[in-house]
């Protein structure tokens, strides 16, 4: 007897008025044999990945990422992205380079479009990040050789000082620039800090630009061109945790998971 495919394949070429009772017969043999094995459970595909999924009940709740700290509206902030061999070569500089040269880069995004208020008085600018006038004095030096800012001087008149876009390879994933933007609000308390506070904010806020979200895992070593040492990286997150502008979470044997706070509500600094 022929299979059902050329049975079935025979009733279509024939007409039902012209099908022999046999053809008929063979052709409802077929109809129920496919209901019976309709009915029957499917074998189960040995390759199915629903198989490989765990059950419902030990899935834990996968919990979005959330978005780093914006300024508010009206509120100053750093534009970025700053090249990461900016910020790198800023880290790099000795004493307050790294809080006077983004000083400089945040006055530059805030009156880009004023060029008659491009003039700053160094003493203000020391003021503002509670330093004294001669460190100011020598990071704003260190910067200009270091090629990062550029500075005017005229006899009487405060400095003029422009921001140079400092370029490098940015290739490779841990390469790629500080996107920004850093609210003023978590930045200048930042800088308040002692030792290389700040340059572990620069990396935090490296990475929560890489991982769009502001918590991320902070290794504490591997930031040697910022800067830092694993010791020094250690400080510098407990600091910030101090003053509020980070929450750190520590697993023995793993690298501290570092969530960015939003310092609007005001930090542990006076």
């Amino acid at each position: 007897m022929r299979n059902c495919h050329s049975t079935r394949a025979d009733l279509r070429r024939v007409p039902c008025g012209n099908a022999s009772p046999a053809l008929l017969y063979s052709f409802s043999i077929c109809l129920l044999s496919e209901r019976r094995d309709m009915s029957s459970p499917p074998e189960l595909d040995p390759w199915d990945l629903d198989r490989l999924r765990l059950p419902a009940e030990l899935v834990g709740d996968v919990a979005s990422r959330r978005r780093p700290p914006r300024h508010r509206s009206g509120d100053p902030f750093i534009k970025g992205p700053i090249p990461y061999a900016w910020i790198a070569s800023a880290c790099r500089l000795p004493g307050a380079g790294l809080h006077v040269a983004m000083a400089f880069r945040f006055y530059r995004g805030r009156f880009r479009f004023k060029p008659r208020e491009r003039r700053w008085s160094l003493p203000d600018v020391a003021k503002g990040l509670r330093i004294s006038d001669d460190s100011a004095r020598r990071g704003l030096h260190a910067a200009e050789l270091a090629g990062l800012l550029a500075v005017e001087r005229e006899p009487g008149c405060k400095l003029a000082v422009s921001v140079l876009d400092l370029t490098g390879p940015e290739s490779r994933p841990e390469r790629r620039p500080l996107y920004g933007p850093i609210p003023r609000s978590w930045w200048l308390p930042a800088s308040r800090l002692s030792g290389k506070s700040l340059h572990v904010g620069a990396v935090c806020w490296l990475l929560a630009g890489w991982e769009r979200s502001a918590g991320f895992e902070l290794a504490l070593d591997g930031w040697a061109d910022l800067g830092l040492s694993r010791f020094s990286a250690s400080r510098g997150l407990d600091e910030l945790e101090w003053a509020k502008l980070a929450s750190v979470g520590r697993t023995p044997g793993r690298s501290p998971i570092v969530t960015i706070l939003d310092a609007g509500a005001g930090s542990g600094l006076p």
